[in-house]
């Protein structure tokens, strides 16, 4: 009985398939331009009407023909707009929510000079304030490679990103003016930091307590990124990229060793991840069509 059933739910399955496919046929057929929604007569009944008026018919479509092309207007489908594109990264503030030792501020630039390629450009600053004054066995070590009962550490830094990306969606429907982007970054930081007080604890010789004056960082990394971006409304854009990030060289003084890289993220870590939100305006320098 359950065969049965399923034999006549599939069965109306594709009854219902058919109708709709003949259905679409139809509608299709009406929205042709000179087809006014009606279907040509046949030569059974009505026939003698159809063969009086098929002669007539073929006239006024051959006469009209220039007419209709004349007063059509041609269906332009844009592909993809590209052009100069300038934002801003609102990661930073999402971070300060999570960290409040690090505040930063970040701008965004990109432009397609290829049909699936952009060029992308980020500056920004980062300042860090950190003040530690006892810690746990757990996050010890989160510091320094020795043990600090004390740590007053702060840094202020820019940073630049240089790449390009690539676009791996393609479609011809309308709108299309979205992305699906992989791409790479190189990155550089230039920051100077300082720490006003530390202390080293020593139960022999006692705690050792000193500072460490202005000195400056210089590091250097590369970043692989995917991400996605959509158009909100005409001309403005959101996008967000997941970022993972090898850090390359890093130059500095050997009394102190930088807690943060501005644009990278801890020292500590060779390799880190990192993510961005960017709220953009595009100018479309560089508009695509299809005639």
């Amino acid at each position: 009985m359950c065969s049965c059933s399923y034999t006549k739910g599939a069965f109306m399955i594709r009854i219902a398939i058919v109708l709709v496919f003949c259905f679409s046929l139809v509608s299709a057929y009406a929205q042709m331009p000179g087809s006014n929604g009606q279907f040509p007569m046949s030569n059974g009944a009505g026939g003698a009407m159809g063969m009086g008026t098929s002669n007539n018919n073929q006239q006024n479509r051959q006469g009209g023909n220039d007419d209709d092309e004349e007063r059509r207007e041609p269906v332009v489908l844009v592909i993809k707009d590209q052009g100069l594109s300038f934002g801003i990264d609102v990661a930073p503030f999402i971070i300060r929510l999570i960290d409040k030792e690090r505040t930063g501020f970040s701008l965004v630039g990109r432009y397609g000079f290829a049909k699936r390629w952009w060029a992308g450009a980020e500056w920004g600053i980062e300042h860090v304030d950190y003040d530690k004054s006892s810690y746990t066995e757990d996050d010890k070590h989160n510091v320094l490679p020795y043990d600090r009962q004390i740590f007053k550490y702060s840094s202020t830094g820019t940073f630049i990103r240089l790449g390009a990306d690539y676009d791996i969606y393609m479609s011809e429907e309308y709108p299309t003016n979205n992305n699906i982007l992989v791409g790479a970054r190189y990155g550089y930081a230039w920051q100077t930091h300082e720490s006003s007080g530390f202390e080293i604890p020593d139960n022999y010789w006692g705690a050792y307590q000193g500072s460490v004056g202005n000195t400056a960082v210089n590091s250097h990394w590369l970043e692989g990124l995917f991400g996605l971006r959509c158009e909100l409304i005409p001309n403005f854009y959101m996008s967000w990229t997941f970022r993972a990030k090898v850090r390359l060289l890093s130059t500095h003084s050997d009394d102190l060793n930088p807690y943060t890289i501005a644009g990278f993220g801890k020292y500590d870590n060779r390799v880190a991840m990192g993510f961005t939100y960017t709220l953009e305006y595009q100018i479309p320098t560089n508009r695509r069509q299809k005639k």
